[in-house]
């Protein structure tokens, strides 16, 4: 009776080790077949910048022909399996796209590229920004002002070490009334009863 477990065990044990062998030999095929790798080489390389020389990280690797790629990993090393009529476009944000194209490569340099990006600058127009509602406003108020520590810039504060209060910035309802009553009193020249 434990003969027959024994001999139960062990060839359920053998279909399975047959199985997975069989499945380790379809792999080992799979790798082994030129047919699906027929004209295809191997490259590596190196991402870097061009002026600080270092590695850009995470640059994307495309093929121009399909749309897919690859991503580098974190020193900006890649490898990949290319053709000799592939174009490659290497992109990254905040430098300019760069396309090789695979034959331009001289076949001493396909495991030692050194990929070279540089950085992408955009110049905006130049963007005067004004703490009142148009020009007009602001040249009135600096027209206004005799002397430059008086004039206040909403945010930003006054200087450090004077002597001159800073007004205030907000003005609530009671001294809102204040300054009105304020222009109107009898020693200003401009008063009118």
């Amino acid at each position: 009776m434990a003969l027959n477990k024994f001999y139960k065990i062990i060839t359920s044990k053998n279909i399975a080790l047959c199985f997975i062998f069989c499945l380790l030999s379809i792999a080992c095929w799979a790798q082994l077949n030129y047919d699906y790798t027929a004209g295809k080489f191997m490259i590596k390389g190196k991402v870097i910048d061009v002026q600080s020389k270092s590695s850009i990280p995470l640059t994307n690797i495309i093929f121009t022909k399909n749309g897919r790629g690859i991503t580098c990993d974190n020193e900006g090393n890649f490898t990949l399996y290319v053709y000799k009529t592939d174009t490659l476009k290497f992109s990254s944000t905040g430098y300019i796209s760069k396309i090789i194209h695979i034959s331009d490569i001289d076949s001493s340099k396909y495991y030692t590229l050194e990929i070279q990006l540089m950085h992408d600058f955009v110049k905006f127009k130049d963007v005067i920004i004004y703490p009142f509602h148009n020009r007009e406003e602001f040249i009135d108020a600096f027209m206004e002002a005799k002397d430059v520590n008086k004039i206040t810039i909403a945010g930003i504060a006054p200087p450090k070490y004077s002597n001159i209060t800073p007004r205030a910035k907000f003005y609530n309802p009671i001294s809102m009334l204040y300054e009105r009553v304020k222009k109107r009193r009898a020693a200003n020249p401009d008063f009118k009863p």
